[in-house]
């Protein structure tokens, strides 16, 4: 299997969550067209040597973080997700901002055996964190920036923390982005 795209990147706010379930979710928004996504899984780990061999070993999933890179981010998106306040066109990003827990996910495109098809990945809960921002001048080349941030994963309170599907559309990808948001397909 070859991955060569990844598309529609989405963030909801958490609105309930309640025990044993996954999370219910505020109005979704598109936080831009995805450039990439990078996953960095940490895991605890533990190791028992007896008889001088290793005799049991665990690794289990502590907390994630997702890199992500989109072309742009609005204004608007942006307070959502991080929690920025706006007021009459402007966002006021304060030291004291918290943000957001909230849901995401994407979807991915794949070429197995010559057949494309599409992947969702849903993270049930993430915070944001706001990425660096570079500025550069042009010269004799155009460099292009993008937007930066990082969500750290949670396991949600049903244990989950990432869940995936395969589509054989686009379209049914999208749906299922949209439908683990709690947005109408």
């Amino acid at each position: 299997m070859a991955s060569f795209g990844a598309k529609y990147p989405c963030f909801a706010p958490i609105v309930t969550e309640q025990e044993s379930a996954l999370p219910t979710y505020d109005d979704m928004v598109t936080i831009g067209r995805l450039v990439k996504a990078d996953l960095t899984v940490a895991l605890s780990s533990g190791q028992l040597y007896a008889d001088d061999k290793l005799a049991e070993s665990v690794d289990e999933f502590a907390s994630a973080s997702i890199a992500m890179e989109t072309d742009d981010m609005t204004d608007e998106v942006a307070a959502v997700i991080y929690g920025a306040t706006v007021s009459q066109g402007e966002v006021s990003y304060k030291a004291g901002d918290v943000q957001p827990l909230g849901g995401l996910a994407y979807y991915k495109t794949l070429m197995r055996d010559g057949t494309k098809l599409y992947k969702g990945y849903y993270y049930p809960k993430v915070k944001a964190v706001l990425g660096n921002d570079s500025a550069a001048t042009k010269a004799d080349s155009i460099t292009f920036g993008t937007s930066a941030t990082t969500f750290t994963v949670f396991a949600s309170n049903t244990d989950v923390w990432r869940a995936t599907e395969e589509f054989e559309t686009e379209q049914g990808a999208v749906a299922w982005v949209k439908e683990k948001l709690g947005e109408s397909a």
